[in-house]
């Protein structure tokens, strides 16, 4: 004949406690696994009585008087009604607000980093400043409406530098005595890293022009950059010209040969 799970939960014995000699204790209970058996569990338990200092309103809950089947048991859990686990601590850190603080100030230092190495970008050299107050702008900004209006033929495999081009027109106004051409550029800088990492310390830029491959943009590892005066641009030419950057030796020149 069958018997009921309560039938069964009748039958599961009281557990059993033994005092070791150590000062241990042994405990022996039973339960129904989920399959409806009856599984014996041997706990050994070692009492440490541990002094913490607590909030006084755990303390006083600790207090409280037990109730029920538990009225007239001692403080603290009862093995025979109460399955003892592992502990788990839970550690919280006392600076948490210093920390959240911190992390709060960090993110506003960022912001205003981000904030100050943004840069004005001149549409017609691509200068710092507005394309309203651009120096060149009479002079670029003739070249680029004449190479709208007369668009001539050009080399698909070959791009030759405005700048250096035999028909570029007002080429002898333009002054290019503080402009430097600077090679054996990694294919991975940009003109942002040339302006904001390479030259940020050599002195105010009027242009910066990467030459990139007109079917991948890819740079072609050369650039000319065009300094506000000339002795920033020598001074860039004699503190950089030789030296590494990003894993490649840098070569700086003068875009146009200086009269002796």
């Amino acid at each position: 004949m069958n018997q009921s799970w309560a039938d069964v939960e009748d039958d599961i014995p009281v557990p059993e406690i033994t005092a070791n000699a150590d000062g241990t204790k042994t405990v022996v209970s039973y339960r129904l696994n989920a399959s409806g058996q009856k599984v014996k569990i041997t706990q050994k338990i070692k009492e440490v009585k541990v002094r913490e200092r607590v909030h006084p309103l755990i303390a006083v809950r600790r207090a409280w008087t037990k109730y029920g089947k538990e009225k007239h048991t001692p403080a603290g859990p009862d093995t025979r009604t109460t399955q003892l686990g592992e502990k788990v601590e839970l550690k919280l850190a006392a600076s948490w607000k210093e920390m959240e603080k911190k992390e709060e100030e960090e993110k506003a230092e960022e912001k205003a980093h981000l904030i100050s190495t943004q840069r004005l970008k001149c549409r017609t050299c691509g200068g710092d400043h507005f394309t309203a107050k651009c120096p060149f702008k009479e002079t670029l900004g003739a070249e680029a409406a004449g190479a709208s209006a007369t668009p001539e033929p050009t080399e698909l495999s070959k791009y030759v530098p405005v700048h250096l081009r035999k028909d570029a027109p007002s080429r002898e106004s333009r002054d290019d005595s503080c402009t430097l051409r600077i090679s054996q550029l990694n294919s991975f800088v940009n003109e942002d890293m040339i302006r904001g990492e390479l030259l940020a310390n050599h002195g105010p830029l009027q242009r910066v022009t990467l030459i990139t491959r007109r079917d991948t943009g890819e740079s072609k590892g050369f650039a000319y950059v065009t300094f506000a005066t000339e002795s920033h641009a020598q001074k860039a030419l004699d503190d950089l010209n030789g030296k590494g950057y990003h894993s490649l030796i840098l070569k700086l020149e003068w875009s146009q040969k200086k009269k002796v």
